[in-house]
């Protein structure tokens, strides 16, 4: 909270929603919490606002989702050959649903072509790199809304 607020506290007002919004969408992540609030900041500069509302939050996210974004390239990195396949198929999934989980049965059905012990040494790898969070026996959300999103769109 203090990331989003404190560096902008004399330029711009957030309501405890549109923080909680922010923190959702960057999971938490320092690095992409200050990614987005630059990208915040400029908007509400174009905007002549100061008062940050959740359309201008869905303005700065639909920025994040351009395949050019450089933003998610640390990222990307680390998805390697069936891990990459994995991952892409979970944020498909996971953008069709509202809490973002995906369970082993659905992502298990999804890809019929992965093992199950390769589908399973992606997805501890995925959370080991905090990318995805094991949100229960079987079943997992990625970290970063903003990513999963991201990632939806522009997986190969």
């Amino acid at each position: 909270r203090r990331l989003i607020e404190w560096p902008m506290r004399n330029h711009l007002e957030y309501s405890r929603a549109v923080v909680e919004q922010i923190v959702t969408l960057c999971g938490g992540s320092p690095f992409l919490i200050q990614a987005f609030c630059h990208n915040l900041v400029l908007h509400m500069a174009r905007q002549g606002s100061q008062k940050v509302t959740p359309a201008d939050l869905e303005s700065v996210r639909r920025e994040f989702m351009q395949p050019h974004d450089h933003t998610f390239a640390h990222m990307t990195e680390m998805l390697k050959g069936i891990t990459n396949h994995v991952a892409g198929a979970l944020a498909r999934m996971a953008a069709a649903k509202r809490d973002g989980q995906v369970d082993w049965c659905q992502l298990s059905n999804a890809l019929p072509n992965v093992q199950p012990d390769s589908l399973r040494a992606s997805l501890r790898l995925l959370v080991e790199r905090d990318i995805l969070v094991q949100a229960g026996p079987d079943e997992w959300r990625f970290s970063s809304r903003l990513f999963q999103q991201w990632l939806a769109i522009n997986a190969v």
